[in-house]
């Protein structure tokens, strides 16, 4: 509750194939307007739960899953997102209409990318990426890489009222991508 003395619902999310070398964790939530979480994070498992998915089995070590359950602890979506090799999703941020915005990195050459793209092509060891799903976690509305030949990560992700997106992390790369005004 929003006292904090009162459980309103607990659940567990996961399959059953995670282990130390690829653990199942969520990363990060956010709310919409109307109470709802959406949780991301990462999972090995082939097994995890979902519902109305986008992407639905894993497709390589580890992928993102990104899930929505209601204010009641209902799942409502949860997905799967990743190519053949590592993902991992590290934030999430909603926008006014439901539109769910994740960040976080990829290893894979193979990670679905859409029609302009801010990068088509994974540049180096591991890319940050972003993506956005639709308020039903059902259409790619938006996904990127970003990145230079070294590593690069992104840990957080924003999104403004008028729908601008923002993103932090880390890179390891000397020619990341980068605008000068």
């Amino acid at each position: 509750s929003s006292g904090g003395n009162t459980l309103l619902f607990s659940t567990y999310l996961g399959g059953s194939g995670a282990s130390v070398a690829y653990p199942e964790t969520g990363q990060g939530i956010a709310l919409d307007q109307q109470g709802d979480a959406y949780v991301v994070g990462v999972t090995s498992s082939t097994n995890f739960p979902v519902l109305n998915a986008l992407q639905p089995e894993l497709n390589g070590f580890t992928d993102a899953f990104v899930a929505k359950l209601n204010s009641a602890g209902a799942l409502l979506f949860s997905t799967y997102m990743g190519g053949s090799g590592v993902e991992v999703g590290n934030a999430i941020a909603v926008d006014a209409c439901g539109a769910a915005y994740v960040a976080g990195y990829t290893y894979s050459t193979d990670f679905p990318v859409t029609a302009g793209a801010v990068q088509t092509a994974i540049g180096g060891d591991c890319d940050a990426f972003l993506f956005k799903l639709s308020p039903q976690g059902d259409l790619l509305l938006y996904a990127t890489y970003l990145g230079g030949s070294g590593a690069d990560t992104a840990s957080g992700v924003a999104v403004d009222p008028s729908g601008n997106v923002f993103l932090s992390g880390w890179t390891l790369s000397s020619n990341f991508p980068v605008v000068h005004s």
